[in-house]
């Protein structure tokens, strides 16, 4: 069957807009309901803790040896202003790209902005690429949902959390050609009332 590596932000120091919280109180919330649905489906799924480095994280994925490797993070810019979602991949071809776009398209269709793309993350960091997408050895995508800097992006995300998680994980779903079995309305009613909308301080 097949395998995921979910790694929500380990940034507890990276702080919303409002009532955000913290940028990996907010991606553990999205992850959550990730690895409730990829489980309803069967994929066995493995997940950072706040207690680990990224160093750390990635030293288990490697481990661990999943199918995939999914890296959810919120997005903050120099002023703001910036708004929209954006995933990368260290490198376009290959298994990370495809899995980059089939996320990309579910989370595209929620956010109410004009969204960043599919991107390659080795030309960041003065050319050093991001750490996790160039030392994890899995087929790798880091997700940024969305601006939490930015007012309308910050609760936007607060207010999304279960659309989101399903939305990654139905494009990871699609990465591995398995159709997706809609929940219940009571399962569903009752993750949103629990993870939507809940300020954080």
């Amino acid at each position: 069957m097949a395998s995921v590596y979910i790694s929500p932000s380990l940034q507890d120091w990276n702080v919303g807009y409002g009532m955000y919280g913290t940028e990996e109180q907010r991606m553990n919330q999205v992850a959550d309901i990730v690895q409730y649905e990829l489980g309803r489906h069967g994929i066995t799924t493995w997940r950072n803790s706040p207690d680990m480095s990224l160093q750390q994280a990635v030293a288990e994925s490697n481990r661990l040896e999943p199918d995939v490797h999914v890296a959810l993070h919120s997005n903050a810019s120099a002023n703001g202003e910036a708004r929209g979602a954006e995933i990368y991949v260290h490198r376009f071809g290959g298994a990370a790209e495809r899995l980059a776009r089939d996320i990309y398209g579910y989370v595209s269709d929620l956010t109410p902005t004009e969204d960043l793309g599919v991107k390659e993350g080795y030309t960041t960091f003065n050319g050093q690429g991001m750490y996790e997408l160039r030392r994890t050895a899995s087929p790798a995508a880091l997700l940024e949902v969305a601006f939490h800097d930015n007012p309308e992006d910050a609760q936007f995300i607060i207010d999304n959390i279960y659309e989101l998680g399903r939305g990654v994980a139905r494009g990871i779903l699609d990465y591995f050609d398995i159709d997706y079995i809609e929940d219940t309305p009571e399962n569903m009613a009752m993750l949103m009332y629990q993870y939507n909308g809940v300020p954080l301080a």
